[in-house]
C-alpha cells in the first residue's frame, strides 16, 4: 500500500464512528415536559450545599434529577430553561439527559421515578 492509502482508510473508519456515534446520540432522545426547575439542599450529604431539581415527565414517568451544584445566589442554574417547557430528554440508567435551548446537553443524575397519575 502507498503511504497515502493508510491515512485515507483511517480518515474514512473515523468518519463511520463519527456518524453511528452521532445517530447513537441521537436515537435514545423523546420529547418530555419540563414540570419544575427548583433547588434542594443536601444531596451530596453536605448540608450548606445547593443543587438545581429538575422535574420532568418523559411518557408516564415523572423523573426527579439533580442538575448542577449551585455555587452563588444569582446563578442561572435552570440553564435556560422554564417550567413548562417541552423538551427532548433521553433516559439512559440513572442519568437523564436534556438538550439545552441554546444547543448542547445538560446529564443529570436521577434521584426519583415515579408514574404519572
Amino acid at each position: 500500500m502507498s503511504s497515502c492509502v493508510v491515512p485515507r482508510i483511517a480518515l474514512a473508519i473515523a468518519f463511520q464512528f463519527t456518524l453511528a456515534s452521532a445517530h447513537a446520540a441521537n436515537s435514545g432522545f423523546q420529547t418530555a415536559e419540563l414540570l419544575s426547575i427548583t433547588s434542594g439542599r443536601g444531596l451530596d450529604n453536605v448540608a450548606t450545599h445547593r443543587w438545581a431539581i429538575f422535574t420532568v415527565q418523559a411518557g408516564d414517568v415523572i423523573y426527579t434529577a439533580s442538575g448542577k451544584r449551585i455555587r452563588h445566589p444569582a446563578d442561572d442554574y435552570s440553564e435556560g430553561f422554564s417550567a413548562g417547557d417541552t423538551v427532548q430528554a433521553a433516559i439512559s440508567g440513572n442519568e437523564l439527559v436534556l438538550r439545552k435551548p441554546s444547543g448542547g446537553e445538560l446529564k443529570m443524575k436521577i434521584v426519583k421515578r415515579a408514574r404519572a397519575q
